[in-house]
């Protein structure tokens, strides 16, 4: 197969998903990739400022993750319902600790082929 043969064979992005253990207590999560229009769109919804340096991180990691998990659906009305938020960033902020938000967002930028959150955001800076 050509190279180009290989390029059409691959599956679109949506449909691609994988499976990432969190811990023994949240178990299994799966998580699909990001596109780099996506990240793009993320950044500058997440800006806190006039400059691509001034990024609020906690935002830029909500939104990834309130998209990018798949299963469990953390945008479920009646999931965010029962648990009394009002939207999935309020959720992860009430029911995730640091380092969970983190894993979770690193494991959807390694599904996407990306490095780590702290590296995009950085990157995003510069």
């Amino acid at each position: 197969m050509s190279r180009l043969e290989d390029l059409l064979a691959l599956p679109d992005v949506s449909e691609v998903t994988e499976e990432v253990h969190i811990n023994e207590k949240l178990g299994t999560f799966t998580v699909k990739p990001l596109t780099e229009q996506q990240l793009q769109d993320y950044r500058v919804r997440c800006r806190k400022g006039k400059k691509d340096a001034d990024i609020d991180g906690n935002k830029l990691n909500c939104l990834i993750i309130a998209n990018h998990v798949v299963d469990p659906n953390l945008k479920d009305a009646d999931f965010l319902s029962r648990a009394g938020c009002a939207t999935a960033a309020e959720f992860i902020n009430k029911k995730f600790k640091a380092g969970v938000t983190s894993k979770i967002c690193n494991a959807i930028l390694e599904a996407s082929e990306i490095g780590d959150i702290a590296e995009e955001i950085e990157a995003a800076k510069n």
